[in-house]
């Protein structure tokens, strides 16, 4: 029966060149019915997931060097950072050092004016940084 209707629906629409013949024949066809396979897979196709946001698990800003708090993560966590020296260090050009530290891995180590970024870590655990810089500088931790 489908396959009727579609042949019907192709046959219908092969006409001349006239428009007045393609709105007549148009407006005196239904439309093809989606197949059953089509409609099939618009049902079972999986919903999209939504992540929920990462938790902050630490925030912290200031000058100088600073032992943060022990905070714990998961296996896939973001440290972002800001920093700007120019104030600190106007004498010798602005360029300061900002240096994040995670027990004894460097996770950050930077010479400049002023930088923001982030960096992802992979390691699960209970993690405590020590941010070691003579700079105005903003810290946090999400995951």
């Amino acid at each position: 029966m489908l396959a009727v209707v579609l042949i019907a629906a192709a046959v219908s629409g092969c006409g001349g060149d006239d428009k007045s013949d393609k709105a007549d024949s148009t407006a005196s066809t239904p439309a093809a019915p989606a197949s059953p396979s089509a409609e099939a897979s618009a049902e079972t196709e999986p919903a999209a997931t939504h992540q929920a946001e990462p938790s902050t698990l630490l925030t912290l800003s200031g000058s100088g060097t600073k032992n943060a708090s022990a905070f714990k993560a998961g296996d896939e966590w973001t440290l972002s950072y800001t920093f700007d020296c120019t104030k600190a260090m106007a004498a010798v050009g602005g360029k300061g050092n900002f240096i994040v530290f995670d027990k004894e891995d460097k996770l950050v180590n930077e010479l400049d004016k002023s930088a923001k970024g982030s960096t992802q870590q992979h390691t699960a655990g209970t993690h405590q940084l020590q941010i070691i810089s003579e700079c105005e500088w903003t810290v946090k931790v999400t995951g």
